[in-house]
C-alpha cells in the first residue's frame, strides 16, 4: 500500500477559493474581484480561529488502495458522476446492441447501463472491491480482473467500448489506446469520459469520504493529461473523432464543497463555468 499524508489547514483552503475567484475576475470584471477583499481580511484577521484553524490530514492512496476504500461510497453523491452519466447516456443511445467492453469498470455504472440497451457485457476493472460490487449488481455480465494497458480481452472482440472517469490515473495514455484499439472490431467506437484538464490543473483530485467518517481529505493519485494528449494517443492509435463534450461546474455541482457553507458567493465565482469534466466519442 502506498500512503502519503500532509495536513491542510482549513483556512488556507478558503483563501484559496477567493484566491481563485479573484483570478478569474480580476482583469475582466475588477470590481467583482474586489468584492473578495472583505472575505480574504477576515479569513487572515481569525486565522487563528475556527474553522479556519482546524487542521485537516490529506491522504493521497495509490489507485488500488484508494479505489478499495472508496467502493462502498463510489456511485454517490458523487458530481462528477452526476456530470458525465447523462453525457454517456446520451452517445451510447444510438449505438446498436453487440459486444461491450467496460473498462475500468468500477462499480459497473456503464456496464449496468449497457446491458440494460441490450449489448453483452464484459467489464474489467483492477480492483477487486469494485469488482465484487459490480459483479453483485450485474450478475450476469462478465467480469475480469485487469488493467487498462494490457485488458483480458480478445483482439477485435468488441463493439462497442466504455472508459469512464479512470485515464486520470494512468501515467502515459498511448498505450491504453493502442490497448483500446486491439480488441475493438473494425468500426467499432469508443465513449470515454475522464477529469477535465482545467479542472485537475486547478487543484482538482479524485477524493472520497473516508469510511468511518473521520475528518480528513482522502484523494486518488492522478496525472493531468491536456486535451492535446488525447487526441495525439487516439490519432496514433487510429481511432477517428466524432465529438469531444466539456461540461462545466454548475450550481449543483457546488453542492458538496465545503467552502459553500462559508462562502458561497466566492465559490461560485471561482469555480461556475469551469470545464469540469471531459468526455469524447471516437470510432475505429
Amino acid at each position: 500500500m502506498t500512503e502519503r499524508t500532509e495536513t491542510l489547514r482549513v483556512g488556507e483552503y478558503f483563501l484559496a477559493v477567493q484566491g481563485l475567484a479573484m483570478i478569474r475576475t480580476c482583469l475582466t470584471q475588477p470590481s467583482v474581484a474586489h468584492q473578495r477583499l472583505p472575505d480574504i481580511r477576515g479569513i487572515l484577521h481569525r486565522f487563528d480561529e475556527l474553522p479556519h484553524s482546524l487542521e485537516l490530514p490529506v491522504t493521497e492512496h495509490d489507485v488500488e488502495t484508494g479505489y478499495a476504500l472508496w467502493a462502498p461510497h463510489y456511485d454517490g453523491p458523487n458530481p462528477a458522476i452526476e456530470t458525465e452519466e447523462p453525457v454517456v447516456r446520451a452517445l451510447l443511445a444510438d449505438i446498436a446492441p453487440g459486444v461491450a467492453l467496460d473498462a475500468a469498470c468500477g462499480t459497473g455504472r456503464h456496464a449496468a447501463l449497457l446491458k440494460v440497451q441490450g449489448h453483452s457485457v464484459i467489464g474489467v476493472d483492477a480492483t477487486e472491491a469494485m469488482l465484487a460490487i459490480a459483479r453483485a449488481k450485474i450478475p450476469d455480465a462478465d467480469f475480469r480482473k485487469g488493467r487498462l494497458d494490457a485488458l483480458p480481452v480478445d483482439d477485435a472482440s468488441i463493439d462497442v467500448l466504455t472508459c469512464a472517469l479512470a485515464l486520470e490515473h494512468v501515467p502515459v495514455l498511448d498505450p491504453v489506446f493502442r490497448e483500446f484499439a486491439r480488441v475493438l472490431k473494425p468500426g467499432g467506437q469508443a465513449v470515454l469520459s475522464d477529469m477535465h484538464p482545467v479542472w485537475k490543473v486547478t487543484g482538482g483530485v479524485a477524493g472520497f469520504p473516508s469510511g468511518d467518517g473521520s475528518p480528513g481529505i482522502p484523494f486518488v493519485a492522478g496525472f493531468t493529461h491536456q486535451l492535446s494528449d488525447y487526441v495525439r494517443a487516439f490519432l496514433a492509435a487510429g481511432f477517428t473523432l466524432r465529438a469531444c463534450i466539456e461540461p462545466t461546474v454548475v450550481e449543483e455541482t457546488l453542492k458538496i464543497f465545503p467552502s459553500m457553507r462559508v462562502f458561497p458567493e466566492a465559490t461560485r465565482q471561482a469555480f461556475i463555468g469551469m470545464p469540469f469534466v471531459l468526455v469524447w466519442h471516437l470510432a475505429k
